[in-house]
């Protein structure tokens, strides 16, 4: 399906090689096969979206082992989705209660991607006159972030004793981004990264709980309330870690975490290059080569995030079957894709413009070297527009994220507990119950993990005891 310009320049030596009165026929015949060729392959290329499709429907559908085999399949047997893959394997391993596994898949993800994060020049240059797609995945700047989120929640459910160093390599990870994003774009680039709360609330319950370091607890959950100013449960987290203690005598602390709704997506979109794309790409074009931009230039096929619609607002919880109010949101996964996607979307255009720029001005080059006129400049227009037409937007991403991620806190006596969650919509309750039975430590938390994309509940309520 790739077009490189080692095929381009084929056209001259093609010229070359013959005599002047065959010339014309033989390079008809070259430009018509090659648009045969491009124009098969459009036809029979399947896309990262499609492949993914089908796993990503029947995780929501509950039938996690077929989803589970499908997407194993595929990062097998598609490399350029084998990240992506792992990521969604990753959800289902947590979502289906085997946490150890997951935290191992996002281990292995995060230290491809920070590997990746090193520019490969042939892949810049074979995407050039390709697209995208041929670029190693390294992970949007909010998937690098929120897999230290994920890393941290993972290890909490199973083990605990990393889920602290995930939480400060997040932090860190966050103000490494801000910082090429300030040096690429300028300051006002920092406003787009906003803090994944996740971390900071993480550190502060894990603070909390060792009943010593109040202080730092304080200062992890002071960065949560001043960037969720509106959530008072967060509120009462702050003052009791300043005045009061973890737990009183006898009781132990539930907290519930909730994957609630469908999280961001990227698909494909026309998009007609703004001036800032453009001026990014003009430097682009001067640096490779003796282009210019041309005066006009048609809509060209980009990635954009797309919010599935909304089929629940959060989930109620009940303790032995008291209704105790619904779980908070700590993180907003689809704020901070729409953020930090937007930062970074004139530099997408411009690569976009760019290989635009490198096709045409290949196709005119070897007209001019062909000396072609009527029929032949007629094909070997055609076979341009077919090359621009195999480009696709790089829609791989991390599929199966949710909307939000949702916490709430319950001091109850020490004990058996019985644990139940309803999706609510408005405050109202939206589908069947899910229950579970804990086991509460006196003065130590228990951990529970639910995944609601919808009004129904995927796999069972899970605890870390």
């Amino acid at each position: 399906m790739e077009l490189q310009p080692s095929q381009i320049l084929n056209l001259k030596l093609a010229q070359e090689s013959q005599a002047p009165n065959e010339r014309c026929p033989e390079l008809l015949r070259r430009i018509v096969l090659l648009c045969a060729f491009l124009l098969s392959n459009i036809a029979g290329c399947s896309t990262h979206a499609k492949r993914l499709a089908e796993p990503r429907n029947l995780f929501y559908a509950g039938q996690m082992e077929q989803c589970r085999e499908q997407l194993t399949k595929l990062s097998k047997s598609h490399r350029g989705d084998r990240d992506v893959a792992m990521l969604d394997l990753a959800m289902v391993d947590l979502v289906g209660g085997d946490a150890k596994q997951a935290e191992s898949r996002l281990r292995d993800v995060r230290d491809r991607f920070e590997y990746l994060e090193q520019d490969s020049l042939t892949e810049k240059t074979l995407s050039a006159w390709t697209d995208d797609q041929t670029r190693s995945y390294a992970g949007e700047d909010y998937e690098r972030m929120l897999v230290y989120a994920f890393l941290s929640l993972s290890n909490l459910m199973h083990d605990g004793g990393d889920a602290e160093a995930y939480s400060l390599q997040l932090n860190e990870k966050r103000t490494q981004l801000i910082n090429a994003a300030i040096e690429k774009s300028g300051p006002e680039a920092e406003k787009a990264y906003r803090p994944v709360s996740m971390g900071d609330y993480l550190r502060g319950v894990i603070r909390e709980s060792n009943r010593r370091d109040y202080d730092d607890a304080a200062k992890a959950y002071e960065r949560v309330v001043e960037w969720n100013p509106e959530v008072i449960p967060f509120q009462w987290d702050l003052n009791r870690v300043r005045t009061s203690v973890h737990s009183q005598p006898g009781m132990g602390v539930i907290y519930v975490f909730a994957l609630v709704g469908r999280g961001p997506i990227k698909v494909e979109v026309a998009e007609q290059p703004t001036s800032d794309a453009l001026l990014i790409a003009d430097r682009i074009v001067s640096a490779v080569g003796p282009y210019s931009l041309p005066p006009t230039l048609a809509p060209i096929k980009i990635p954009d995030i797309q919010l599935p619609a909304i089929e629940i607002d959060n989930v109620g919880v009940a303790i032995d079957e008291k209704r105790l109010g619904p779980t908070q949101c700590v993180t907003s996964v689809e704020r901070i894709a729409l953020d930090t996607y937007a930062a970074n979307r004139s530099s997408i255009v411009a690569r976009a413009v760019v290989r635009r720029v490198l096709k045409k001005a290949s196709i005119v080059a070897a007209k001019k070297v062909a000396g072609t006129e009527g029929l032949t400049s007629f094909a070997m227009d055609a076979a341009g527009v077919a090359w621009e037409a195999t480009e696709s937007a790089d829609t791989r991403c991390w599929g199966l994220l949710p909307r939000e991620i949702q916490v709430m806190r319950i001091e109850v006596p020490a004990g058996s507990r019985s644990v139940t969650l309803h999706p609510l919509v408005r405050d109202r309750v939206s589908g069947p119950a899910n229950t579970v039975s804990v086991h509460v430590n006196e003065g130590e938390n228990t951990y529970v993990l639910a995944c609601f994309p919808d009004s129904q509940s995927i796999g069972q309520i899970r605890s870390n005891r």
